[in-house]
Formats: structure tokens, C-alpha cells, sequence
């Protein structure tokens, strides 16, 4: 397969390169990511000003930053960057889990995905739940990944790389639908993928004031649903991986009905 490969965490990601990686081993694989973090954008593009673009060596593969958000990436990359049309669109592996309502709807991780998917391309958007002390050395970049993680990354991305390439086949994308995959932060070695709806998580104040000044400053999301309920967040806090549709072609239906 033909296969463009975006993030939300910026070229430098350390999730990146090895996504890229393993799926080079058997496809053709385009990386066009953001040239620093664009988390929490969602699908924004950029109206105004310009788009640079710098070109990357150290990929298997043609390789793009651009000074833009991911859904920026995928719109320029399809129209211009490809060599031909993929198949697939991959964004990520994100640098923390978008399991829940409040990330989906925030996450730059999903909204690259979205793009591609309101291109009528079959879309994949991969995130990583972390610990907390692990989130925060990945995504300061203030040193190399753990042995440990560095094995737990390479397994999920064989993991994702197998989930593709019977994607199209077995799961029938369809126009506007987003297929959302969430890794635990443990043992992928006894962990198996699980359908699973996405969490109705409560997005209350991410901001701290400082007289007239505001600082984004993330709090741990509360969630209306049991720690039972089979949701996306309690699957992958579990240890599971999680599979979630999000369809926004039916967003509307239900009004109309």
C-alpha cells in the first residue's frame, strides 16, 4: 500500500520515526508532519498567512515538515506532496491516549485523520496512553526513550502495521469516518483489540488565571460513565487496545429523522 503518515507531536516526535519504520518494511510510506507540537487543535487549518515547508532526509521514505496544524499536512500533502494518491492515512502514534469525548473533539492527532477522511480516504488516527512521568520525558523531548518504551512503542506500531493491512478489507471505511486506535501504556503482549464507544468525559477548566493572563494547564478529565462501561477509556487504563468509530457523516442523521 501506498501510505501518508502524519501527528499532531511535531517531526521531532519520537513516536514518528519508528511508526514510519515499520511500515516502510512493507509499503510506500510518505511522512509530512507538523514542524513543532500542535496538540489540542483540532482539524484547524491555517486560513491565513503561509505554509513553509522544509524537506527530511533521516525517514524511510520522502519526509516534509510544514509550519502548520496536521489537518494542514494532510490537505497540502494529498495536493501536493504524495507521488500519487494513497490508500491509507495514519496520524500519529500520539504521545498520550485520545480516549474520551473532550480529546477526540480537542485532538490534532484525530482532526489529521478527519481530513483525510473528509477526502473520502481511508483513515487510521493512533495515540499511546502514558503514565504521567513517562508523558512528560516524551513530550519535553529531554531525553531518549526508556529501553522499555522504546520495545512498547516498536510492539504497537507491528501491532497498527498488522491492523492496516487488513483495514480496508475487514472494517469497510467509509466517508467521514475516523478509525481510532488507543494503546495501553503496559504489556501489549497480553492485550488484544476491543470495539469499544468512546467515553463521555466532562471538559471542565484547562486554564489558570494569573491576574489578566490565562495559562492552559490540563487537569485530569472526569468522566460521566462507570468504571464498568465498556468505553475507551476504561478499556485502555485496563491494559486493552481500543477500536472506536467515530463517524461524523451521521452527526446530523438523528435530527433529521
Amino acid at each position: 500500500m501506498k501510505i501518508l503518515i502524519t501527528n499532531d507531536d511535531g517531526i521531532d516526535s519520537p513516536f514518528l520515526k519508528p511508526l514510519a519504520e515499520t511500515f516502510a518494511e512493507n509499503h510506500d510510506v510518505t511522512v509530512v508532519a507538523p514542524r513543532a507540537e500542535q496538540s489540542w487543535i483540532g482539524k484547524a487549518m491555517s486560513r491565513r498567512g503561509t505554509v513553509e515547508m522544509e524537506t527530511h532526509t533521516d525517514f524511510p521514505g520522502p519526509a516534509y515538515s510544514l509550519s502548520g496544524t496536521p489537518s494542514d499536512c494532510v490537505n497540502i500533502a494529498l495536493a501536493h506532496l504524495c507521488p500519487t494518491q494513497p490508500d491509507l492515512v495514519i496520524s500519529g502514534i500520539n504521545i498520550g491516549h485520545n480516549a474520551g469525548l473532550s480529546f477526540i473533539a480537542s485532538s490534532g492527532t484525530i482532526g489529521g485523520a478527519l481530513e483525510a477522511s473528509l477526502q473520502n480516504l481511508p483513515a487510521i488516527a493512533a495515540s499511546m496512553y502514558l503514565d504521567p512521568e513517562a508523558f512528560r520525558a516524551v513530550s519535553q523531548r529531554d531525553k531518549a526513550l526508556s529501553n522499555d518504551l522504546e520495545d512498547h512503542l516498536v510492539h504497537a506500531t507491528r501491532i497498527l502495521k498488522t491492523f492496516a493491512s487488513s483495514f480496508i478489507e475487514n472494517h469497510r471505511p467509509q466517508y467521514g469516518q475516523v478509525h481510532s486506535l488507543n494503546f495501553p501504556n503496559r504489556n501489549l503482549d497480553q492485550a488484544s483489540i476491543h470495539k469499544a464507544r468512546t467515553a463521555r468525559t466532562l471538559s471542565s477548566s484547562l486554564f489558570e488565571r494569573d491576574g489578566d493572563q490565562f495559562r492552559f494547564a490540563y487537569k485530569p478529565l472526569e468522566t460521566l460513565d462507570g468504571d464498568e462501561d465498556p468505553t475507551d477509556r476504561n478499556f485502555v487504563h485496563q491494559g486493552q487496545i481500543t477500536h472506536t468509530i467515530i463517524d461524523y457523516s451521521t452527526i446530523d442523521q438523528k435530527s433529521y429523522k
